[in-house]
């Protein structure tokens, strides 16, 4: 019984002795603080000044009378002088038949092409290739919400699965199939002709359906004048569009955007190129040139140029856009991964100065070695930093891991 005693104690002892040690390092390592790193990335930034302005070009307004407008042209389409541009209709069942007329017109082209294909081989995968392609490409627009190429798109996935149905018909039965399409489509045309009214473009030019009444108002004549205190009246103004402009032509190959800033030092200057960040009604970048600045009180006007986009653009009038003035390109680091080291120097004279150096300790192997870096850009959660010695051997480089967190870092330091 004592010896049954004394092993109970022993085995209760060295359990006690585990918990003891198991404890003691738990609390050594919960007072041992761990470094939290992370990967500095390659980051090119575009900085900008925000302007609202307005596009101004040598428009001519089209005119007509009539219900219901359908357009012959797609928008942005160049016209020649004397081209079909808008069909004019008082009846709104006169819509349906133009529906009509465009699906035959589709229906006799994969017609024509079953026709030339039954007497060559024809790719069955690719072309169920393509019908899948089609389909997937409509899911994704309405799935996005994205309804400008919806109508496109049906009609492409309707243009491929007639391919399809007819690559391997008899040519008999295709050329009958072709000749009772351009019947019906030639029916429908001349009934379409005695109810509709045709517009014809008087000149040359960019064809848009967008007429907001701005035509004539704002025109390149007056840009020369034009003062930021002008430019702020125009953009406080309202314009209706005329109840009988059924579209216009965008006459002139250069289109403008006269921008008011903020401020008088914006650093613009004039025959200088500039990229112009459109996020309203268009998404896009636009390169343009400065063709004029002028200053006005606490205010700048900025008149840009373009001879491109003019179709993306054609249906825009007052826009704000960001005017980029200056592209970083460096080093990203989390905002905890910058460190400012004091240094006292002193002046030929014997005087005292403080001198920051900025750097960046990265973990090299299991210890830190700081790497003094020049600071680009601040923003709320990072830095866009460049080595301030690009040609160093030990600089610092995009992927380097950066130490974020850690108290008492220094060069040599090992941190694990």
């Amino acid at each position: 019984m004592k010896e049954s005693t004394i092993a109970t104690k022993a085995m209760i002892a060295i359990l006690c002795i585990g918990v003891a040690v198991y404890l003691a390092i738990y609390f050594v390592r919960g007072w041992k603080q761990d470094i939290a790193t992370t990967y500095a990335y390659a980051y090119s930034l575009d900085v900008g000044r925000e302007a609202t302005g307005i596009l101004v070009r040598t428009e001519t307004p089209l005119m007509g009378s009539g219900g219901y407008v359908d357009q012959i042209l797609p928008e942005g389409a160049k016209a020649a002088a004397g081209d079909p541009v808008v069909l004019l209709y008082s009846d709104p069942s006169v819509l349906t038949t133009r529906q009509s007329i465009r699906t035959l017109e589709t229906e006799i082209e994969q017609l024509k092409y079953a026709q030339a294909s039954s007497t060559q081989s024809v790719d069955a995968a690719k072309l169920d290739a393509q019908v899948i392609s089609s389909i997937v490409s409509l899911r994704s627009l309405a799935a996005q919400g994205d309804l400008t190429t919806l109508e496109d798109s049906a009609l492409n996935l309707r243009s491929m699965v007639f391919r399809r149905d007819y690559s391997f018909g008899d040519a008999g039965q295709l050329s009958a199939l072709i000749l009772d399409r351009q019947n019906r489509l030639a029916e429908l045309s001349r009934s379409l002709n005695q109810v509709s009214t045709t517009v014809y473009a008087p000149v040359s030019g960019v064809y848009s359906a967008g007429v907001d009444g701005w035509e004539g108002v704002v025109t390149p004549a007056m840009l020369d004048s034009l003062t930021a205190d002008s430019l702020d009246a125009l953009l406080h103004e309202k314009h209706s569009p005329d109840p009988s402009a059924v579209g216009k032509l965008v006459t002139g190959s250069t289109w403008y955007y006269a921008a008011l800033l903020e401020g008088a030092d914006t650093g613009l200057q004039a025959g200088r190129r500039y990229t112009l960040n459109f996020s309203g009604d268009y998404y896009g970048q636009v390169e343009m040139v400065l063709d004029r600045v002028a200053l006005d009180g606490d205010r700048t006007l900025a008149v840009f140029s373009c001879r491109s986009h003019l179709a993306d653009t054609a249906m825009l009038r007052v826009q704000t856009v960001d005017v980029v003035t200056q592209q970083l390109e460096g080093i990203r680091v989390p905002r905890k991964a910058l460190r400012v080291e004091t240094e006292t120097v002193t002046e030929a004279d014997g005087t005292l100065r403080e001198v920051n150096h900025y750097k960046v300790y990265t973990v090299i192997r299991s210890q830190s070695w700081g790497q003094e870096v020049e600071v680009l850009y601040t923003d709320d959660s990072y830095y866009l930093v460049r080595p301030v010695d690009p040609a160093a051997a030990n600089r610092l480089r995009a992927g380097d891991e950066v130490i974020l967190n850690s108290s008492g870092i220094f060069d040599g330091k090992v941190v694990r």
